[in-house]
């Protein structure tokens, strides 16, 4: 393994396939017109190798830089695992329907409840799905450009937060650990797309970036 392999090899770390043909490419123009240079200038084959290579930087400070711009490969995949889901749901208008049923199932189920008698348990059960129902509407609804994205997003982390709020009310601090277990995945999913987001320009920006 050459000097550059080992150089890319670290520099390209976590990053995803297409990311890291990108960076290949374009490391190894720099090095070979860096060598050039350097052999034009009088300097050895191996001389020349190495001043190309110590042009290049830090190769732990560039991944660094990298993955700030570059998509990584846990990006990548959410990506891929998000597309495969909008095109299940696409080829299959009933799962639309049944999202949309799911919350109404709830309310009619709350209702059940309070005519029974278990009002608590009926107030969760309602409580509950109006929080959930952005999710669940989210595949149906027009929100297809940034600025409706940044107002769905908005919508339903208020709705989110405001059902748990209800659901725990002055218990809430005391079972912090359940909250945060609770929203843990759904905080490091809207984490990652934020991430994705701010790396691909909007144009490609595939369905699942907009909720």
């Amino acid at each position: 393994m050459t000097g550059l392999d080992r150089w890319l090899l670290q520099a390209t770390r976590h990053l995803s396939r297409d990311s890291t043909a990108r960076v290949r490419t374009e490391i190894q123009e720099h090095y070979e017109a860096g060598r050039d240079a350097a052999i034009c200038g009088g300097a050895s084959e191996d001389e020349a190798e190495q001043l190309a290579l110590t042009s290049l930087g830090d190769a732990k400070t560039a991944n660094c830089q990298y993955r700030q711009v570059l998509l990584t490969s846990a990006e990548a995949r959410m990506l891929r695992e998000g597309n495969q889901e909008a095109r299940l749901i696409c080829s299959r208008p009933w799962l639309k329907g049944l999202a949309l049923a799911v919350p109404v199932a709830a309310v009619v189920v709350a209702n059940a409840l309070f005519l029974a008698g278990a009002v608590e348990a009926g107030r969760v059960v309602l409580i509950t799905a109006i929080g959930l129902a952005p999710l669940f509407a989210a595949p149906i609804l027009p929100i297809y450009t940034p600025f409706r994205s940044r107002i769905f997003r908005r919508v339903k982390w208020t709705c989110i937060a405001g059902a748990l709020a209800l659901i725990f009310g002055a218990d809430a601090l005391k079972l912090s650990w359940l909250l945060v277990a609770s929203l843990w995945p759904l905080v490091w999913n809207e984490w990652t797309r934020a991430s994705i987001r701010r790396k691909l320009p909007v144009q490609k920006w595939p369905e699942q970036l907009y909720i």
